[in-house]
């Protein structure tokens, strides 16, 4: 009996736990307007709803919860769940207008010297495209291309241009790797330094595709995963103390 008791006691406070609510409303910041079928997902629990036509929502959560709220055409809000009140929110319009000023963004070093190399070699890189074959209607049809397009390719002058524009491609992708997959960052995140940083690095160079598309934390995990591949590398060599463990 007490245990049966036990059990539905414990039944009733988990239901009341998982029962909170999270109720609140959802406006335009600028307008102060109601926002309607605004997205309001609980991030922790999964749970998820809609802003009615007074941008009113509801939802299950836990106080604590992190819960994100996104509008097309509205910059992603997040905020901490709090069930004992009411928890209003404010977005703001993705596009905002600033009266009679101009944005002129600071450029990064590698932007800026990218943009010089590529205005200083603009003949070279902007050269006529390689002739390929095709079908032309013009003098009654027929194919054209066929042998301007053989002769282009083996001729002295457009292997040049074409290893000119590799290599120069190959250097402005190298130069922005460095901008992301530095000496510095290696450093913190290992403790490596002089001739041990450059064999870590030079072991594990980067590719141009991850260096575009990983973000900060994506970056730092792949250098963290590479360290540990070599520390049980060189298990028998003299290491520095791993960072993450002080």
């Amino acid at each position: 009996m007490r245990l049966t008791l036990f059990i539905f006691i414990l039944l009733v406070t988990s239901f009341g736990v998982r029962a909170q609510v999270l109720k609140g409303l959802v406006i335009d910041g600028e307008t102060n307007q109601p926002l309607y079928l605004v997205n309001v997902l609980d991030i922790t629990n999964s749970q998820s709803a809609y802003s009615d036509e007074r941008g009113i929502y509801s939802l299950s959560a836990q106080n604590g919860d992190l819960v994100s709220f996104s509008f097309t055409g509205y910059h992603t809000v997040q905020r901490l769940a709090t069930t004992d009140s009411v928890l209003r929110v404010l977005m703001f319009p993705l596009n905002v207008r600033l009266q009679e000023y101009v944005l002129h963004p600071e450029y990064t070093p590698y932007q800026k010297d990218s943009a010089d190399m590529a205005a200083l070699y603009s003949d070279q890189l902007n050269q006529a495209a390689p002739i390929k074959p095709g079908y032309s209607n013009a003098n009654g049809g027929g194919f054209t291309g066929l042998i301007g397009g053989a002769v282009q390719k083996v001729s002295r002058s457009y292997k040049q241009k074409k290893k000119f524009k590799e290599n120069f491609i190959n250097d402005e992708q190298q130069k922005y790797i460095d901008t992301r997959y530095t000496p510095q960052l290696v450093t913190t995140l290992t403790g490596f330094t002089g001739d041990t940083l450059a064999i870590f690095m030079n072991a594990y160079p980067m590719e141009y595709k991850f260096a575009r598309s990983a973000s900060d934390l994506e970056l730092k995990l792949w250098i963290r995963d590479n360290f540990r591949d070599y520390s049980a590398t060189h298990k028998n060599n003299s290491l520095p103390p791993d960072p993450a463990k002080k």
